[in-house]
């Protein structure tokens, strides 16, 4: 704002006169005067001074102004020291902290098996199967032999005589006799097959005087016709000779199976000890364990 100092002219004339710029009134201290309305110069606009780029990093929240003082030391340190694990990511939850007492874990353990107890039974009847083709040749040969002691032309009808009942019942029975009398036995000792040999005799024999009256024709003849058969049968030494050997044979390869029959006892015995220790270590595997006091 400028301020007209000029003095009116007194004859009235009109030609302007050129305004006359008048110095700043600059207020002095000393004098304090009225304050006149002065219009501020115009400022010319001033470009900001470019600020400092920004940290890349999103503001976090503020935090309190940490103290200029250092910080104090903790009162008191930890007993255990727990790793620490690295500071997430930024955007990314932190994991929580793992449980550091793990869940205790099922484990199913299978019991150990019974061990089954082995037998003789397959070595019992390859030995029945050997003492059957040894039954049949002796009775075969002591038949022959009997055949020409009796006669000198007894072998003739030799043939048929090895295709007749008297010949092969007796040894299909004394196979079947000796099979089962293995069976019982089992493992069982030598003893057994001693005392099972007579009564393989015994059947072997009556079997014989039942085929000698299928031979003879007898079954359907009147009763004393029978009588006279068995009579005639019960002497013939045929019939005593499959009785000797049914008695002898089981005997003599009777104690094959016994042997064999004695270690498979241990091996089951073996077996059964060694069962039994893995099932007192396996119930004290399973078995709870007794709460601390």
């Amino acid at each position: 704002m400028t301020t007209d100092n000029s003095t009116p002219r007194p004859d009235g004339d009109d030609t302007p006169v050129e305004p006359v710029a008048a110095d700043p009134v600059t207020p002095t201290p000393e004098a304090p005067a009225e304050p006149e309305l002065v219009e501020p110069a115009p400022v010319e606009p001033v470009a900001p001074a470019p600020e400092p780029a920004a940290d890349p990093e999103p503001a976090v929240d503020p935090e309190p102004a940490a103290d200029a003082q250092p910080a104090a030391e903790p009162a008191a340190q930890p007993t255990t020291a727990l790793p620490s694990a690295p500071p997430p990511a930024h955007g990314q939850q932190p994991e929580p902290a793992a449980d550091t007492a793990a869940a205790p874990q099922v484990v199913y353990v299978d019991a150990p098996a019974r061990p089954k107890k082995r037998g003789t039974r397959g070595v019992g009847l390859a030995v029945v199967l050997l003492s059957t083709g040894v039954f049949a040749v002796l009775y075969a040969l002591a038949t022959i032999a009997l055949a020409l002691a009796l006669r000198p032309d007894g072998l003739n009808g030799f043939g048929g005589y090895l295709a007749s009942a008297p010949f092969f019942v007796p040894v299909l029975v004394f196979a079947g006799a000796h099979l089962l009398l293995v069976i019982v036995a089992n493992r069982a000792g030598w003893w057994i097959h001693v005392l099972g040999g007579f009564l393989v005799a015994v059947v072997v024999w009556v079997s014989f005087l039942g085929a000698a009256l299928i031979a003879a024709e007898a079954i359907g003849a009147t009763e004393a016709q029978q009588q006279s058969v068995i009579l005639q049968q019960l002497v013939n030494p045929l019939g005593i000779i499959a009785a000797v050997l049914a008695r002898e044979i089981p005997i003599w390869v009777g104690g094959i199976v016994a042997r064999r029959g004695r270690a498979q006892t241990a091996r089951n015995a073996d077996a059964q000890a060694a069962y039994e220790r893995d099932l007192a270590a396996h119930r004290a595997s399973v078995q709870p364990a007794a709460p601390a006091s």
